[in-house]
């Protein structure tokens, strides 16, 4: 796995932020280059739920236009699960929409040990069938109107999606939103997963 470097002090900062906002999920971006993060930014969550989902503020979301260095980009966003594994949710990928950030997950399932993971997550944009994968396919509703199904690496890829299977790389997620159950809103996720190097 390729590795991403963030400082022990941004590390513990997302902990700290974390633990702060618990119960409900946190966000921030981390600004750097090169997957190397070099200066954390919190943002607010301003999902409406903000227990199972986040959503970074546009304000902070802008401040990547206004970095302190012109070579520096919008490297990281970083989000808490609470009560979860370090693990991107179907939630998560639907809302993965900016592929070229790395996002860093803070799990506080087991408090006293925190855990940081790192993810890329790629959105395809195909032409599925949704009414015909729902068939075959085993969906779960992951939030009211938002459903998913997920492809895990060491499964076989089910024949419904073999037309995908070369464009996207396991694991991935199928979700799609359903408005009144007539117009469908639909994309794959790949996760690729970076390894967290801690730097002094």
């Amino acid at each position: 796995m390729t590795s991403v470097h963030i400082s022990q002090a941004i590390y513990d900062e997302i902990i700290v932020h974390a633990r702060e906002g618990k119960p409900e999920e946190i966000c921030g971006i981390l600004s750097g280059n090169n997957l190397q993060a070099k200066k954390l930014i919190r943002g607010r969550n301003i999902a409406q739920e903000r227990i199972e989902n986040y959503e970074v503020d546009p304000q902070t979301l802008l401040m990547q236009f206004n970095f302190d260095d012109p070579a520096d980009e919008m490297m990281g966003i970083y989000h808490s699960h609470p009560v979860s594994v370090a693990y991107p949710s179907a939630t998560d990928a639907w809302n993965a929409n900016y592929p070229d950030s790395i996002y860093f997950i803070c799990s506080l399932e087991y408090d006293d040990a925190p855990v940081i993971r790192a993810f890329q997550m790629t959105p395809y944009f195909l032409d599925l069938d949704i009414r015909a994968l729902r068939q075959t396919l085993s969906f779960y509703e992951t939030r009211p109107g938002l459903f998913a199904y997920y492809q895990a690496n060491d499964k076989p890829v089910p024949d419904a999606l073999a037309a995908i299977a070369g464009e996207v790389t396991k694991p991935f997620y199928v979700v799609y939103y359903s408005a009144d159950n007539q117009e469908f809103d639909s994309r794959a996720v790949s996760l690729e997963e970076f390894v967290v190097e801690v730097t002094p």
